[in-house]
């Protein structure tokens, strides 16, 4: 039987200090760790059967949850030392720590899929930003994120927004969209690029295709090397009551136009094989 370890109370304690350093790219580069806070993402953990370094827990939660109690990776602290190493004002009781992922030294690879969706992320800045648009992507059927530049993928806020999305989907990050963008072309995939303005309405495009979605820059957009390529250039028209669409809204309503035209597509599909059947 494992002995639980002793609850930490103080603040001074140098696991306070070692999590918070989590909170950095560099703290989390120098040990490896990922910094994931609440219970909801602690289950995304299970779901994937990612085995976590550490749990860190308050008695309260640990109480709610007595499976957990006597493993040799929990950590019970009290509140107070808990909340000093969330990032959050509010934690809802526990903390994993995750190895962090190895970043891919390869040049981006095409997915096996027949028909891929792909995600092309320029210099994406804001945090909850990214983390909705992955979450997004997980939600329609995204088969490869590629990131060039911007927001760390593995900062806790970005986790969070995701709702653990950044840890099922394949992620890969770059200094830019060059290579799979190029990737894409050679392969006859249409490279779609969402503009403010001047492009066709997104349902217009055949988005059940091979694609590649670039979303560029909030403020900025597309870089203007992307925007040089020969590239389909889509709009989704709204109101001049606000200039633009957010990035991470915009994202959403794009990448879920596949889902909707796989969904209207069915019925005359199964019109055509009934038609098929009664010949």
């Amino acid at each position: 039987m494992t002995l639980p370890l002793d609850l930490i109370s103080s603040r001074r304690n140098p696991l306070v200090q070692q999590v918070r350093a989590l909170h950095q790219a560099r703290g989390r580069r120098e040990q490896q760790l990922l910094l994931l806070e609440g219970t909801h993402l602690l289950q995304e953990c299970r779901r994937l059967q990612l085995q976590p370094q550490r749990l860190i827990a308050t008695e309260r939660w640990l109480a709610m949850h007595p499976q957990l109690q006597g493993s040799d990776v929990v950590q019970p602290v009290s509140p107070e030392v808990l909340t000093a190493m969330a990032t959050t004002d509010t934690p809802d009781g526990v903390i994993t720590l995750l190895d962090h992922p190895q970043p891919s030294l390869e040049p981006p690879r095409w997915p096996r899929a027949s028909a891929p969706l792909l995600l092309g992320l320029d210099r994406i800045q804001d945090p909850g930003n990214l983390g909705t648009m992955l979450r997004s992507a997980l939600a329609a059927g995204v088969d490869q994120v590629w990131l060039g530049g911007g927001a760390d993928p593995w900062q806790p806020k970005v986790l969070r927004a995701s709702a653990g999305a950044a840890l099922e989907l394949p992620v890969q990050r770059l200094e830019h969209l060059d290579p799979p963008v190029s990737l894409a072309q050679d392969r006859a995939a249409s490279v779609v690029a969402a503009v403010r303005e001047g492009g066709m309405p997104y349902w217009l495009h055949d988005w059940q295709q091979p694609t590649l979605l670039l979303l560029g820059n909030e403020g900025a957009g597309l870089s203007s090397d992307l925007l040089t390529r020969p590239l389909v250039q889509v709009t989704i028209p709204h109101l001049s009551a606000v200039e633009s669409l957010n990035v991470a809204v915009a994202a959403g309503v794009l990448l879920l136009e596949r889902c909707r035209q796989q969904a209207t597509a069915a019925p005359d599909k199964r019109e055509s094989s009934a038609a098929e059947l009664g010949r």
